[in-house]
Formats: C-alpha cells, structure tokens, sequence
C-alpha cells in the first residue's frame, strides 16, 4: 500500500506524544476527546485496547507507541484523535494537541518507517503519520 499523500500547505494537526512531536491530516481528524480508560481486548492474536464513542467500540493505539516510546503513561489531561479513513476509525492517544499549521515538504528522516506518510517542517522535520495504514493495523 503506498503511503498517504499529503500534499504541500495541506493543514496538519501537530500533536505531543511522549518524548516526540508528529503531524495527523486534518483531513483524517473526525473528533478530539478527553483521555478515556481504554479497556482491554484480550485475544489471539492480541487487540488492541477499545473505547466507547457515541455508543461504538472504537480501537486505540498509542501515539507515542508508534514513533519509538517502549512504555507509555497515561494521564488525565491528555487527549483521544478521533480518525478516520477507507471506511475505518480508530483513536490515537496523545498528550496534547499543540496547534495546526500547513504541511511544508521536508526531506525523509530515516528508513523509510511504514507509519510516516511523509516529513514536514523545519529544523529538524517531523513525521505526518500515515492514518490510512495505522487503522489498517488497529482494524
């Protein structure tokens, strides 16, 4: 699956998750909820963590998680991304959104990650998560 295209002034949602910053589409974005006791899903293969949305069980997965973070700590204050793409949606917990800004293309920082659809910013760029292939994982 090739990664999300996001094109050049296109509106990004830059969040705080853990240690690491990243940018969500705008586009992708449906809500933004205060943080919510995920429950768990036990099962084999293991699933992810869920919670009740306008009567819905919708998956998480932990935004600091996906960038690199090996432990997460979940506070009261943080918030849920509602997103959404293909027919799919998820939540993404985060510490905060910070503001939203438009995407400036930026060059690949690393090794190609499955996750980034693609690099925006400055000094030093941050990774747009691609939203389409993270549900395909949650979903």
């Amino acid at each position: 699956m090739p990664p999300d295209s996001v094109r050049e002034g296109e509106e990004l949602i830059l969040v705080r998750a853990g240690m690491w910053r990243l940018f969500i589409p705008v586009r992708h974005v449906l809500r933004i909820h205060p943080a919510a006791l995920p429950s768990a899903r036990p099962g084999a293969p293991p699933l992810p963590p869920v919670v009740t949305v306008d009567g819905a069980l919708v998956p998480v997965a932990f935004a600091a998680a996906l960038v690199g973070d090996a432990e997460v700590c979940l506070a009261p204050d943080h918030q849920l991304v509602d997103v959404g793409a293909g027919g799919r949606r998820g939540l993404l917990w985060i510490d905060a959104v910070e503001e939203v800004l438009p995407h400036a293309p930026a060059a690949a920082v690393g090794d190609g990650d499955t996750l980034v659809a693609c690099w925006s910013g400055g000094d030093p760029p941050l990774p747009v998560l691609d939203v389409p292939r993270v549900l395909e994982l949650l979903c």
